[in-house]
């Protein structure tokens, strides 16, 4: 999404800017062995006049003045909508897209910056579905000169989804895909991920804050709310084979942000058909022991903005 130009040096560092909390990822790709986490921290703010205040200390603890990043647009920054680009290329699609996308926008399409992507059906001759994501170019003006104010080369501009890609694109092992459910505070997010491609992504309204009142020996609280993400995964699952000719996906990985409730993955691999594990970061990167399961957790859409120099 939105490129400027390629990043250069083994740290790629990448951002999340909402108004009330922030996140931070350093990673250091290494080519023969697992990738590094060099740093990764958040923050909370009152509002977005502390982004810069919170950056300029960022890029001194870390020494990463200058450094390229990647961004990763927060939920509400942006829109994705499903579009006809067939038989178009290059600037045509883009030109196509934004007006096909112009009633969808409560602004006017030419205030827009819009970038495209395709989802092409496993293994069969349907047709590609084309996707746009558009978001307006004055809030984006907004977050590059913070970031520039603060010493930071913005080089790419990415979406969660597509931060959530990066994360499945790391299960090299499955033949048939990896999902993963990233749990944050009120909100939960899924991904469909096989050999690179992301064929779902989609979000729904149960997370943690909705879990946790149950999570302390209610279970049939808890039950009541699996039972919802059941449903969501499960008619997920359903969509890709019908629409994409995809089979079940090898593994589902769930990622809880705070307190981890164990009886969620079990609950979840009781009543889905596929494999359901918590995910774990020592997998995947090389972490040091001050950075905590749960902290790494909450900055999951981060990491995969950081990946997003080998997995894109």
């Amino acid at each position: 999404m939105f490129n400027k130009k390629h990043r250069t040096g083994n740290i790629q560092v990448a951002l999340m800017l909402a108004k009330d909390h922030g996140g931070i990822v350093g990673l250091q790709v290494n080519s023969d062995k697992k990738n590094t986490i060099v740093f990764a921290e958040d923050c909370s703010f009152t509002d977005s006049s502390e982004h810069s205040q919170w950056l300029q200390a960022m890029q001194r603890k870390y020494s990463v003045a200058s450094s390229a990043c990647n961004l990763i647009l927060t939920a509400n920054s942006y829109q994705l909508i499903q579009a006809d680009l067939s038989g178009l290329d290059g600037d045509d699609r883009r030109d196509a897209a934004r007006w096909q996308i112009r009633e969808n926008l409560e602004y006017p399409s030419d205030e827009a910056v819009v970038d495209v992507f395709d989802v092409v059906p496993f293994g069969s001759d349907r047709k590609t579905l084309n996707y746009v994501v558009a978001a307006p170019l004055s809030s984006l003006k907004t977050v590059v000169k913070t970031l520039r104010d603060a010493e930071f080369e913005l080089t790419t501009i990415d979406i969660p989804e597509l931060a959530l890609r990066n994360i499945c694109a790391l299960s090299r092992d499955d033949e048939r895909g990896t999902a993963i459910l990233w749990l944050a505070e009120n909100e939960g997010m899924l991904a469909i991920v096989r050999d690179g491609q992301l064929y779902l992504a989609r979000s729904f309204s149960v997370g943690m804050s909705h879990l946790h009142p149950y999570g302390q020996g209610d279970y049939e609280g808890l039950t009541e709310q699996l039972d919802d993400i059941v449903l969501e995964v499960q008619r997920s699952f359903d969509f890709c084979e019908s629409t994409f000719l995809l089979p079940m996906v090898s593994r589902l990985l769930v990622a809880q942000c705070g307190v981890e409730i164990p009886a969620v993955c079990h609950y979840l691999n009781e009543y889905l058909a596929t494999s359901v594990e918590a995910f774990n970061w020592s997998d995947y990167f090389d972490v040091t022991p001050d950075l905590a399961t749960q902290d790494l957790n909450s900055l999951l859409l981060v990491v995969g903005g950081a990946l997003r120099g080998e997995s894109s």
